[in-house]
């Protein structure tokens, strides 16, 4: 008999948990954005102009500063300013930018309030016309400073055939399958880990309308280009184009 009811106590109690639901995940906070303050703006105009020399800026600046404010919940603020360097040959057929990052500190003492990120300067690439002087460009390429520039330019100029050939990778990859048919940006030169039967490799980043990011391993044989691998991830920047 004690059997028996132990039995049914047991069952009642699994009969409850099953009845219970299930305690949902917490849902992160909200990306917030904003711009910057009067004294945010200004505060940054003065360090710069005062305290960056070229060495460190890539050179003479346009100085339009974008500012990247943000945060997530009740957490602080985090205020970043990025400022580009004028446009210059970087070699014959490319054109560079430098994009230097800047964080700021509302609680240091009023010259120490802005510090170059750790993160080194990003520099950004276009298509140089010859015999042109560089002028600043709508699209650019995020370029890595360990991709030799011939491959650079060799990949943005055929950046869009090698797209078309990768799409049909993307059937192949779950991750990418039901991106096959986006509108895709190229955004980055990067390296990329040896494969199987293709020892040099470089990646290729595409975002595309939908917030998604692509990449995309890019086979080097004799100066020949062919995509080789895909992988996908959300990309962490909106489509800008």
């Amino acid at each position: 008999m004690r059997r028996v009811l132990f039995a049914a106590a047991l069952a009642l109690a699994a009969s409850v948990c099953a009845a219970a639901p299930a305690a949902r995940p917490k849902t992160p906070p909200s990306l917030q954005l904003r711009e910057p303050t009067a004294e945010e703006r200004s505060s940054f105009e003065e360090y710069y102009r005062l305290q960056v020399p070229a060495r460190i800026s890539g050179g003479p600046s346009l100085f339009a500063p974008v500012f990247d404010i943000q945060r997530r919940g009740k957490e602080p603020w985090q205020v970043i300013a990025r400022v580009d360097s004028s446009p210059r040959h970087f070699t014959p057929d490319l054109c560079r930018q430098v994009r230097t990052s800047y964080i700021y500190n509302p609680k240091a003492p009023q010259d120490q309030r802005w510090t170059p990120s750790a993160a080194a300067p990003e520099w950004y690439v276009w298509l140089a016309t010859p015999k042109v002087i560089c002028t600043a460009a709508q699209y650019t390429t995020r370029m890595d400073p360990a991709v030799h520039p011939d491959d650079v330019k060799a990949l943005i100029w055929q950046h869009r055939e090698l797209l078309a050939r990768a799409r049909l990778l993307f059937a192949g990859n779950s991750g990418c399958a039901r991106q096959r048919s986006l509108t895709f940006r190229l955004s980055a030169i990067e390296p990329a880990p040896p494969s199987n039967g293709a020892p040099t490799m470089v990646g290729m980043v595409f975002d595309s309308d939908r917030e998604t990011q692509v990449r995309v391993a890019v086979r080097k044989s004799r100066g020949e280009y062919a995509a080789w691998n895909v992988s996908c991830a959300p990309s962490a920047a909106p489509f800008a184009g």
